[in-house]
């Protein structure tokens, strides 16, 4: 109810400023605003767990890791809030207190971020229904780019010392190559290489 308020509340405001907007400009409008509305609500309920779990350093530093993969893997995102809140909350809450007290062998780490970078060769970016990349050229440099943190990310799992860095740095490249994989596109029903669907 509160989240409809807001939303209706702001896009009468923005067809008062902008009556020349038509529907469809209207309708990414609304998106954008559900989509914002929804990650910093999200951010919230994760920052309050991550308060009384103690793990808020730990989050930060989680959060941070999987969205620079992120930022140019792409990848799908839930169309249903729910489904974005019972994926999200696990991934982002339950993992960073997973890599402050569990001890995870170094080989099983390792062993994730080869399999993740491999992922990211094959499947990175993965664009949305939304968000077609459909300039071949934009489609390889985040490719490129995806596969640099990657490696990057695989160095750091074998060289560096810090335990917590050692395990949320797999995590989240793992988290990435499943939002990448076509077969979490395929399980959620959401279509894949979106950009195809476009003239070049």
């Amino acid at each position: 109810m509160i989240k409809k308020f807001i939303i209706k509340k702001a896009m009468k405001t923005i067809k008062n400023y902008y009556p020349e907007y038509n529907k469809e400009q209207l309708e990414r409008i609304q998106y954008g605003l559900e989509a914002v509305y929804l990650t910093i609500t999200k951010i919230l309920v994760i920052i309050v767990a991550s308060l009384v779990l103690k793990t808020f350093k730990e989050t930060i530093i989680f959060l941070l890791l999987f969205n620079v993969l992120r930022t140019t893997g792409f990848g799908l995102h839930a169309t249903k809030s729910w489904a974005c809140w019972i994926t999200s909350i696990p991934a982002f809450v339950c993992i960073p207190l997973i890599c402050k007290y569990v001890e995870i062998p170094n080989l099983i780490l390792i062993t994730t971020a080869v399999i993740s970078l491999t992922a990211f060769i094959f499947f990175a970016p993965a664009d949305t229904e939304k968000r077609p990349l459909i300039r071949k050229k934009r489609r390889l440099i985040y490719k490129v780019l995806t596969i640099l943190f990657g490696i990057t990310y695989l160095l750091l799992t074998i060289f560096v010392d810090n335990l917590f860095l050692k395990k949320a740095i797999p995590f989240a490249m793992l988290i990435e190559a499943i939002v990448i994989c076509p077969a979490t596109y395929k399980l959620f029903k959401l279509p894949y290489n979106n950009y195809k669907r476009y003239k070049p």
